[in-house]
C-alpha cells in the first residue's frame, strides 16, 4: 500500500507501518516498529519529511553521513521527495557526500532515475554490492 502525498500527507507514525509492510523486514514489525523509533530519536539523528516520505539522516564529519528513506508514497512522488532531501541535505545540513544501504534491487532505480535530471549541478553517485548482498550507494550531493 501506498498513499499519494499530493491527496493526503501521512504522519510519522502512519509513515513506518507502511514502509514496514511494503519491505521485506529481517525482523516482525512488533520489533521493528521500537527499534526504528529509537534510531530515529538516537542523538544527532536529523529527521525530514517530504511528501510521504520520512528521511534519516545521520550526519558525521565533513560533510559527509548516512542517511535512509522510510518510504510510503508513490513511486513518482517518491523520486521528487528524494530529490528535495538532497537539496536540503546539501543547502540546509551542508553535506557533501551521503552513503545508504539497501536490500531491494529497484531502490538503485530511483537513483538512476535522478541522475538523469539532478536536482544539483555536479550531483552524482557509485552503487557497490557489499559482500553480504546488499547495494551500497555512495551520492555526491555536488556543489
Amino acid at each position: 500500500m501506498q498513499v499519494d502525498s499530493r491527496k493526503h500527507k501521512l504522519n510519522v507514525g502512519e509513515i513506518i507501518p507502511i514502509f514496514l509492510q511494503n519491505s521485506p523486514q529481517p525482523h516482525p514489525e512488533n520489533v521493528m516498529m521500537p527499534a526504528i523509533l529509537a534510531e530515529l530519536n538516537h542523538p544527532g539523528v536529523k529527521t525530514k519529511q517530504f511528501g510521504n516520505t520520512l528521511f534519516e539522516l545521520m550526519p558525521g564529519k565533513d560533510g559527509q553521513g548516512f542517511f535512509k528513506a522510510f518510504n510510503a508514497d508513490l513511486g513518482p512522488n517518491f523520486v521528487e521527495n528524494s530529490k528535495m532531501f538532497c537539496v536540503w541535505a546539501r543547502r540546509v545540513m551542508g553535506m557533501n557526500t551521503l552513503v545508504t544501504e539497501f536490500d531491494d534491487p529497484a531502490i538503485e532505480q530511483l537513483f538512476k532515475i535522478i541522475a538523469m535530471r539532478p536536482p544539483i549541478p555536479g550531483m552524482g553517485y557509485q552503487a557497490f554490492k557489499s559482500q553480504s548482498g546488499k547495494t551500497r550507494i555512495l551520492l555526491n550531493l555536488g556543489g
